[in-house]
């Protein structure tokens, strides 16, 4: 591991605090990360992305249509969501997914009580209570990010790179992390890793570093294949 890597891994990203429960993502900057080079770079992970993509929206387009229809029967209008996230660049885009939670879920005095890991601990809860039941399973089967196949197609996102994180949650600083020299993926080092549910984002930036330093089609495809065997065995990716 990089000692950029190692010096993101251990910083500190707590400190700034936005009412009670909104926290920013800050940012130790270490030595510099070159910007990815050669063919792959440059055309190659395009290609791939388009290939990809397109493919997979026609293989699972019956998938999309009843994930969709399941929503919207079970949670009501709105079943896309719209979030603003941090893409290439630092520059902010409009991810799609699937909503898995109640409309309700910042209103209700119902989950008032919940007070579920920190947003800077951990990725994805399963006993969040705000899911609702057909949500869950959406969820642990990653449907819930299908529609980012158009985020891909686009070009806002690549099949494979680092996790887009939410606009709302990071600070100014974080937009120039070496994360961001690349299109942030549908899958990648994080999503596919142990510290996806049980361990720390901040541990996961240094996957995204490491990422962007070693990025080639091996290793691009290496993961894919690691996402696909996740999704079989339902650990989501």
């Amino acid at each position: 591991m990089s000692d950029t890597a190692t010096e993101i891994a251990h910083a500190d990203a707590g400190g700034i605090v936005d009412g009670h429960r909104s926290r920013r993502l800050a940012l130790v900057v270490g030595s510099p990360v070159p910007s990815p080079t050669g063919c792959y770079a440059r055309a190659g992970k395009r290609s791939l992305d388009l290939v990809v993509a397109l493919s997979a929206f026609v293989a699972l387009a019956p998938i999309l249509a009843l994930t969709w229809l399941t929503l919207r029967c079970t949670v009501g209008r709105g079943v896309v969501l719209r979030q603003r996230r941090i893409g290439r660049h630092g520059d902010e885009f409009c991810l799609l997914k699937f909503r898995t939670m109640h409309h309700c879920r910042r209103s209700s005095d119902e989950y008032d009580d919940w007070r579920g890991d920190d947003r800077r601990e951990t990725h994805k809860s399963d006993d969040d209570p705000r899911h609702t039941r057909v949500g869950r399973i959406v969820r642990k089967f990653s449907l819930d990010e299908l529609p980012q196949l158009f985020n891909v197609v686009r070009g806002d996102m690549s099949v494979v790179g680092p996790r887009p994180e939410l606009a709302s949650a990071a600070a100014s600083s974080f937009r120039a992390h070496p994360r961001h020299l690349v299109r942030p993926g549908l899958t990648g080092p994080f999503q596919v890793s142990d510290l996806r549910r049980s361990g720390d984002l901040r541990r996961g930036l240094a996957l995204d570093t490491d990422y962007v330093q070693q990025l080639s089609l091996r290793n691009d495809v290496g993961y894919l294949l690691r996402t696909v065997r996740c999704l079989v065995r339902g650990t989501g990716s």
